[in-house]
């Protein structure tokens, strides 16, 4: 990001939420930032952890999300700092990746203030992790987004062939 374009960020003007978007992906940058961009957000993004560490410094962010795997500084560091710095600290912070192996996952498993995402999942997930992360958590439904609900749908157990009776 240029610095001209780091010029009087900490306004709020009329975008819905200032978004820091981190990935190395050049490709899920554009995509994401545009797509996050026609609906309303202002969006920052960064190829890794240090870049966006940079932005943080000189820009007013309501929510980050951050791939996991970058090089430099990846995601988990790049969490680690962010919650290590007192006027970060209460950022909701949302992973995005390919994996979502235990490992990858358990960064996130009992925070409040942070969600895991599956990149390949559709975006409105995405965006209900953003709205979710972005409620504070009195207010928030008692099921975060991507979770089966506890309600077992009956329809699923019929047998569906042509010649069933039921």
């Amino acid at each position: 990001m240029q610095k001209s374009e780091l010029e009087d960020l900490s306004e709020k003007k009329d975008y819905l939420m200032n978004i820091l978007l981190v990935d190395d992906e050049p490709e899920y940058l554009f995509l994401l930032s545009h797509y996050l961009a026609d609906h309303g957000n202002k969006v920052f993004t960064a190829e890794h952890g240090e870049a966006g560490l940079k932005i943080l410094d000189q820009a007013s962010v309501d929510i980050i999300i951050s791939d996991v795997y970058m090089p430099v500084m990846d995601g988990f560091k790049f969490h680690k700092t962010v919650r290590a710095t007192p006027k970060f600290a209460k950022i909701p912070f949302l992973f995005v990746s390919g994996f979502d192996d235990e490992y990858t996952v358990s960064a996130v498993k009992s925070s409040k203030l942070d969600g895991f995402c599956r990149k390949a999942r559709p975006m409105n997930e995405l965006n209900e992790w953003i709205v979710y992360l972005s409620t504070p958590p009195e207010k928030r439904s008692a099921q975060r987004p991507g979770q089966q609900s506890t309600f077992k749908d009956k329809s699923r157990d019929r047998d569906r062939s042509l010649n069933s009776r039921r």
